[in-house]
This record gives C-alpha cells, structure tokens and sequence, in this order.
C-alpha cells in the first residue's frame, strides 16, 4: 500500500493499495487454474498414442470443468481438495469432533483438539518483562514449527481523531512495525485481530439494583430511563483487539546447552518486548504477555461468545490439576458454509480484493463499527526484508514489462489492468527504494451467532458493510474449519499458496 499527499503538509494522506490479482502463468490463468488445463492435455495426447481419442477428450472435458466450472458459488479448482476432504469425513461419519476426555487433556498430556487445532499446544513460561517476572502463555505450533505470544493492544480516540491525526497515528504504527522487516528477523506473521460483541448493559442493571428503591423508577422518567436500557441492551458493542506474534523455530540459530524451545521463546519474548515499547512510543497502550488462562479464555470465549463469562474462565482441567488450561471446545462440526463450535455457529471469509481506489486512513470504519454483529477482523501480516522485495518487485516488473513487449510485437494492446499492475510494481520499488519496508498481508472476517438464522442475517450485513469499505469478501466454502481457527489468537493462519 502506498501513500500520496498533496503539496500542503498538513492534507489528509489518500491510501493506494495495489491490485492483489496475480499475473497468469498461462492464457491469463493462475497456476492452480491452469494446472488442470494442462493434465488434460497431457492426457488428451496420452489417449492419441493409444487409439483412443474419446476416452482422452472425457478426460479433457472433465479438465475443462475443474478449471472453469463452479460449485456452491466458488471456484472448483479452489474448493475441489477441501470439499473432497470434507464429503470423505462426512462418509465415515467423522463429521463432527467431540472431546474424548472430560478433563481436559488425554492421559498422554497431549491436548484434545479438533482437527483445525491439531499440533497446537498451550504452554506457561516465566519471562522476563519490563523488569518482572511474568507467566506467560506460548502457543507452540508443531505442525508449521512456530511458537507465538499474544498481547492487548489498546488505542482510543482514532475514529473521532482529525485526518491529519489519524495519519500520523498510523504513520508510527507502521513505523513501529518497520524493523521486523529485517534480514534474519524470526518474526514470521503479526496479526491482529478485532473482535466485535455484545456485552449489553447487565452490570449497569445490576448497580441499580443494588441502589435503593426511592420510587422513582416507577415515575415517566424512570420509565423512560428503563426503555433506553432495553434499546441499548442489544447494540452495546465492546472492541477488543489482540495482537499476536510469531517467531519461526527454524530463523533462530541454536544455543549449545540449551534446548530450541528455551532459545526460541526467549527470542520470541525478546523481538515482543522491543515490539510492545515501540507500540507504547506511538501512543497506544500494551499490556503484558496474556498467561495461559487469559489465553485459554480468549480461545474459548471467541469459540462460542454465547456462554457465560463467568463458566468460560473456569476451567475443570485446571481445577483438576491437568494440563495449563483447558482451551479447546467440546465439540466442533465444520459444514460447506459455516462450522460449529459448541453453541455458536461461525462462517469466515477472506478479504479477495482490497479497495481499488484512493482512500483515507478511516476506511475500514463502515466494517469496524458495524451492526452490531459480533465477528472478528483478522489481518495477517508477513514482513518481507527490503533486499529480498527489492528483488521480488524487480523480477516480477521485468515479466510484466516482457509481457507488455511480446503482446505490443504481435499486435495486441495492453489492458487498463495490465497497466495499472505495472504502475503499481513501480511504486513499489520506488517505495523499497526510499527505505519502506514490505510486509505481505491477508485478511479474514470471521462472523458469530448462536443460531443458523441469526448466522444468516449477521453475515448479510456484514457483506454490506465490508462492500462499504470497498471490500470484497468470499466465504471459505469447505473450509470454514481452519477459518474459525484463523479467527482465534493462537498464531495459526495462513499456509503458502493456501488462501492465495
């Protein structure tokens, strides 16, 4: 994304995000688009060999379906593996996961968890921070070899900020987040996550109550008072945003006589605390490294927000005395277009174009504030070193301008996209080149109700105001499972040519 002004300095900066579509690898297709393409021919030609060319234009035919046909709304050639693993599931009745032991983990001490959590484990290490002695929680990923720490973040008055500001707030965000766009840097992803929910106006009820009865509630006024309370009830939405960062095992180099995971937590607690007084100098307000309970409670609540606060920050595993926390729910079923987990039903989507014209810095305040839905915006952010981007971006301008020529050769003329990605190749290097860093992003927004019909209504709103912020979203069909676990801040998100 990159930023122009105007020649006065104190005018409101206007936003440019470039065109996310990739550049085809084959008659303007993508590679997963293409690639059935190609097995078709190459059987096509196969059956030629050997006399029998019907058998290799069904097999053509049947490519031609993968790579343009639809199923449900989306793309076959996207949802075509996920859906074949969630219909064989389906079939051998291993749709819906439940926990098999009532007190948390399994006698082998390795946590019970679906499979979209598979590999994830909660541990408590005391750390160092700003002085004291702290728990915190890691969460080890053993399926990617990752290990992430969670924090609050807090920043208030932004939406009521003046443009210039608001500019400036978001100017030392990204100046905060700059130096782990570094060589040999082990941070991986940051992601934050805003979630969005009711908390209506229970406690305020509850302090009238314990105030003593002076007749005047009964009074128009005190009427009227108890009308607004019922109003406000049900659009009283609390934001809370955690910030998630996650080191890469395999970027930190090895300590003789210590283990990789006492290296790579303190490393990770490390690059965190950097992170967190940085943050702190830019005017927002983090807090410690959440310990495996506050951990845990945030997993829980945003799994199934329609229990009780007060059920959700107990635990019987911990009680018990197994385990750090337990964390994971009782039962998940993951469906074509939602997943349940427990009493809440979730539907994701992934953010499949960003806004294709010039915005300010308080674009995404339509999908922010909302209706009154409860879901959770999640961006995931991968710093990219200068040198290596330096290098993506010119290798990447040198194919699309070799694209241009060969088409200006045969007489074809360039489209209005084709130029504008070139444009913003250009930018971006001249970017690099002024000592921006370049930081890979994606973005999820996970929406929650405690019924399938709520589910619905939620989600259309949700598609409005997300079309408000120039936003354009897809539902992960056949994958509504690993959209709930990306919705979570347990570091997990984003596989490499999975949701690109």
């Amino acid at each position: 994304m990159s930023e122009s002004t105007g020649d006065r300095p104190a005018e409101a900066v206007r936003y440019h995000f470039g065109d996310g579509t990739r550049a085809g690898v084959m008659l303007g297709l993508s590679l997963r688009q293409a690639a059935p393409l190609v097995g078709g021919a190459v059987w096509l030609t196969l059956a030629l060999m050997i006399g029998s060319p019907i058998l290799g234009l069904c097999g053509l035919v049947v490519a031609a379906v993968m790579s343009f046909g639809r199923w449900r709304g989306s793309p076959l050639y996207e949802v075509a593996a996920p859906g074949i693993r969630l219909s064989a599931r389906r079939l051998r009745g291993r749709s819906t996961w439940t926990r098999r032991s009532l007190i948390g983990s399994a006698h082998d001490g390795v946590d019970d968890l679906p499979e979209p959590m598979a590999g994830l484990e909660l541990h408590e290490a005391q750390i160092d921070w700003t002085g004291a002695s702290h728990a915190a929680g890691l969460i080890r990923d053993r399926a990617t070899g990752t290990v992430s720490l969670v924090v609050h973040v807090l920043g208030d008055g932004f939406a009521v900020a003046g443009a210039v500001e608001q500019d400036e707030r978001l100017a030392a965000w990204g100046g905060a987040l700059a130096p782990l766009a570094r060589d040999r840097c082990p941070v991986a992803r940051i992601t934050w996550q805003e979630w969005a929910h009711t908390i209506g106006v229970t406690s305020h009820r509850e302090f009238l109550g314990s105030l003593p009865d002076d007749g005047r509630r009964s009074t128009p006024a005190g009427v009227d008072y108890e009308d607004l309370l019922s109003m406000l009830d049900a659009s009283t939405i609390a934001h809370d945003v955690l910030l998630t960062l996650t080191a890469d095992v395999r970027r930190i180099p090895g300590r003789r006589g210590r283990s990789s995971w006492d290296v790579s937590a303190e490393a990770l607690v490390a690059e965190a605390s950097q992170l967190a007084a940085r943050l702190t100098s830019a005017g927002l307000v983090v807090s410690s490294p959440l310990a495996p309970a506050e951990v845990a409670t945030a997993v829980r609540l945003r799994s199934d927000p329609t229990r009780s606060p007060a059920s959700a920050a107990s635990s019987l595993a911990a009680a018990a005395g197994h385990g750090v926390a337990e964390w994971g729910p009782m039962a998940a079923d993951a469906d074509w277009n939602h997943c349940r987990v427990d009493g809440s039903f979730h539907r994701s989507y992934r953010v499949v174009s960003w806004p294709m014209l010039p915005v300010s810095a308080e674009w995404m305040s339509p999908l922010m504030v909302g209706g009154g839905q409860t879901r959770t915006v999640t961006i995931v952010m991968e710093p990219v070193p200068i040198a290596q981007a330096a290098r993506e971006a010119n290798r990447q301008l040198t194919s699309l301008e070799s694209d241009r020529d060969e088409k200006a050769r045969k007489g074809f003329r360039s489209t209005a996209r084709e130029r504008r990605r070139i444009d913003d190749v250009e930018s971006r290097e001249q970017e690099l080149a002024s000592g921006h860093p370049e930081f890979r992003h994606v973005g999820f927004v996970t929406v929650t109700a405690a019924t399938l019909d709520e589910l619905e209504g939620a989600c259309a709103q949700v598609e409005q105001d997300a079309a408000q912020s120039m936003l354009d979203i897809r539902s992960l069909s056949a994958r509504q499972g690993e959209g709930w676990v990306a919705s979570l801040p347990l570091g997990r998100s984003v596989r490499r040519g999975v949701w690109s």
